[in-house]
């Protein structure tokens, strides 16, 4: 039986004959870098290979790896094991250290969900009534439905006269009732479902305090960096839906076992949870197909919020908490988009504010007093480290920040150790760097310059930008077309938003920069680039879409206002338009 041996890890495990070695690790729990889903064309998920019964290398590994393969190097996702192997998985293995923003408090107001305790007596022998009609008038709640497993645990009061209950529920539906316990605790849980992160915040419903933040990488990533990827992978096979909707369930609930850990709380008293993604992950989420959204005309399945049970979705709380979904403005403009903005009360501001989420699919809002206007733009990968030659996520390592000092380049990575690769934050900040420098012409061509002569090399025919020497690690000529091209689709899509608007670049008087990526970006770079306009005050905000779904925790009020925005806002579709190519290939042009 062939077998794989990983002795970084000091594993050892038997697999399939001809079993594909990146699906052999993942299934393992090892995970190795992989933007792409297995299909070979990013690269990245580079492995050392001790052992001949092996694949023979193909052309994919030849392209990305060339003169490596020599010394064992292979992509993991084109090796086939018919034998006994060795792997060095230490060249990908994926070194996940996320950065959590802080997200700001949020106030407590009328509950969405609520905790109650009633003493239920049993009426006379003459009385004509039910537990469950006394338990409802106590709590004004007739009319409302009751979950069976709800008069399961009313039945509790058995042979008894009176006891007292704990009862949740909402607007809609007794949720839970059980017997008075010692443990009061009434929690709940926001999650922001980044394609790449998910983001978690475990809140006490009683106080409005936070009690801890925490995230993860999206174990979705193994089916490929972006959701475009996804989509491909159910188109495989129909299967892959299933799985997308169960590795997401896992994410979330490490996440919320994590965090009842910490504060030594039981997730059985997690009573609702909040749910903010883009469009596609939210559909994932709930185990819908999603593959609607992947043609024109790119339609949901839904786009209202939906109000459902833990049960139904696998999620580590209490059977009966109540799960909400914030609804999405289109298939591209999810309730991530709609949390940020409304937690930040954007939509009753004055003056002319810019909202931007950049990441694989750069989402734009522009609040205009009453005019709401909004579009998602196509950015690609090239700002999450995929594509890029030496990109990587913002995991330990990667070069987060550039600048000239000194005359010379000067490089920071995360967690201050050696350089592995460069993430989003870093390659815009180098892209800065070449123009402020003179080292790219408007088109984004490198340009021969004496004083960085050093540092320009030749690679695989054109030129290269050496960042770091031990290891080396480049910037490519290729690789600034790829951020041209993600730089130009965001920019764009702001002009054609200004365009519908009737309003000018320069009368936005505030951009709002959301999204963890958005808070490690040096503004200063951004607007060098062409990224966001150049006069406008620049504010940060974290995690806008986390902090939105923990204010849907806590305010009935808040939902309210998501809804009001959902029904306002105008989405612009930037394929249907005709002018959106001519701002494009404009926005490619460094000025």
């Amino acid at each position: 039986m062939p077998f794989i041996k990983v002795p970084l890890l000091n594993r050892v495990w038997e697999v399939k004959r001809g079993e594909n070695l990146l699906e052999a690790l993942r299934r393992e729990g090892i995970e190795v870098d992989s933007y792409c889903g297995g299909m070979g064309s990013c690269g990245k998920c580079v492995v050392k290979v001790k052992g001949e019964e092996v694949s023979s290398p193909n052309s994919l590994e030849e392209k990305h790896l060339k003169e490596k393969i020599k010394e064992g190097f292979r992509l993991a996702c084109q090796v086939e094991v018919y034998g006994e192997v060795e792997v060095d998985v230490s060249p990908s293995l994926t070194s996940y250290g996320e950065v959590m923003v802080k997200t700001q408090e949020a106030r407590r107001e009328e509950l969405p969900v609520c905790q109650a305790e009633v003493n239920v007596t049993k009426p006379p022998i003459d009385g004509v009534s039910s537990l469950q009609e006394i338990l409802s008038s106590q709590l004004q709640g007739k009319g409302k439905k009751w979950s069976l497993a709800s008069l399961y645990h009313l039945s509790h009061l058995g042979e008894e006269r009176e006891t007292e209950f704990e009862v949740i529920t909402d607007e809609e539906k007794i949720r839970y009732v059980n017997k008075l316990s010692s443990d009061k605790s009434f929690l709940g849980m926001a999650f922001d479902l980044g394609t790449t992160t998910v983001g978690g915040e475990l809140v006490d419903l009683t106080t409005g305090t936070s009690l801890h933040r925490l995230g993860a990488l999206n174990r979705q990533t193994q089916f490929g960096a972006d959701v475009i990827s996804r989509l491909r992978a159910i188109q495989d096979d129909y299967h892959n839906l299933y799985r997308l909707q169960e590795v997401l369930a896992q994410t979330m609930n490490d996440l919320i076992q994590e965090a009842c850990e910490k504060v030594n709380k039981n997730p059985e008293r997690v009573f609702a949870v909040t749910v903010a993604g883009n469009t596609i992950m939210e559909h994932l989420f709930l185990g819908v197909s999603p593959l609607s959204i992947g043609v024109a005309p790119y339609t949901p399945v839904f786009r209202e919020e939906q109000v459902l049970d833990a049960r139904e979705l696998k999620i580590v709380a209490n059977p009966e908490a109540q799960v909400y979904l914030f609804p999405s403005l289109a298939g591209y403009v999810g309730g991530d988009i709609l949390s940020g903005v409304v937690a930040f009360d954007l939509i009753e501001r004055k003056g002319l504010t810019l909202y931007v989420d950049i990441g694989t699919n750069g989402e734009i809002v522009l609040i205009d007093g009453e005019n709401i206007f909004c579009c998602g733009t196509a950015a690609g990968p090239a700002f999450e480290g995929a594509q890029i030659k030496h990109g990587t996520r913002a995991t330990l390592g990667a070069i987060s920040a550039v600048e000239i000092k000194d005359g010379d380049i000067k490089i920071y990575t995360i967690g201050d150790l050696a350089p592995r690769g460069i993430c989003g934050t870093g390659l815009i900040d180098a892209l800065a760097c070449f123009l402020r420098e003179g080292l790219l012409s408007p088109t984004g061509r490198f340009k021969e310059n004496d004083k960085w002569s050093n540092r320009l090399i030749k690679e695989g025919g054109s030129q290269a930008f050496l960042l770091s020497y031990d290891p080396p690690i480049f910037i490519t000529q290729e690789d600034i077309s790829q951020l041209q091209l993600a730089k130009a689709a965001i920019q764009a899509g702001r002009e054609i938003l200004l365009k519908e608007a009737g309003r000018k670049e320069e009368e936005i008087e505030e951009v709002i920069l959301a999204g963890a990526f958005g808070s490690f970006i040096n503004p200063e770079s951004a607007k060098t680039i062409g990224l966001i306009p150049q006069g406008a005050k620049t504010t940060s905000v974290g995690n806008a879409s986390l902090y939105g779904a923990k204010k849907a925790l806590l305010s009935r009020d808040f939902r309210r206002k998501v809804k009001v925005l959902f029904q306002k806002a105008r989405y612009i579709e930037l394929s249907a338009r005709s002018d959106f190519s001519d701002y494009f290939y404009q926005s490619l042009i460094f000025n």
